[in-house]
């Protein structure tokens, strides 16, 4: 009689270890299927891979070589809050007074506050980064750009998001920074 007690507990128990595992696959089964897959980009100079749930955008400033926006970020404006733009400027006398004095203008404006500044790599070109945050008409954004200079041009890769967003996305961002192909 204890052996078939025995039998039936074991029996029982592997039966809910079965059901269990079956019910773990068919949940994993039923998520979201869609994967994010890497996309190529190539304008102006630059080539970048950048993840599906982000998408090509417009930018407003006059040197954009181009733009991609964070998917799930594009506002009822379809103005995408948490964007990455790629610029692409002439500069006259030497990079680094240029760049550096790009901020030092900038720091005359209240609405702006760097918060840290040095020097960085972008491929195997020396490249200056500026982290500062703004507050434009009451919109606060935090920033990161990144400056390189190639063939007398001065190449800024500009990620900027809200505050509550920033460190969540700042990884696509930094991937792209490492597998950039300037040609």
């Amino acid at each position: 009689m204890k052996s078939n007690l025995k039998k039936f507990i074991l029996i029982l128990s592997l039966i809910i270890v079965i059901i269990g595992v079956v019910s773990c696959v068919n949940a994993a089964d039923s998520t979201d299927s869609s994967e994010v897959t890497m996309l190529t980009l190539s304008k102006g100079g630059l080539l970048i891979h950048y993840p599906s749930n982000w998408g090509y955008s417009e930018s407003t400033s006059n040197y954009s070589i181009m733009a991609i926006s964070k998917l799930d970020s594009i506002d009822s404006s379809d103005v995408g809050q948490v964007n990455i733009n790629f610029e692409k400027k002439p500069i006259e006398g030497e990079f680094y007074t240029y760049v550096n004095d790009t901020y030092k203008s900038m720091q005359k404006d209240s609405s702006f506050e760097l918060i840290s500044s040095g020097g960085v790599m972008v491929g195997n070109i020396n490249a200056v980064e500026y982290i500062y945050s703004s507050n434009q008409d009451g919109v606060e954004k935090e920033h990161k750009a990144v400056w390189f200079e190639k063939g007398g041009q001065a190449y800024v890769l500009l990620y900027s998001a809200p505050p509550k967003d920033f460190e969540d996305s700042l990884y696509i961002f930094d991937y792209i920074l490492s597998d950039i192909q300037v040609t």
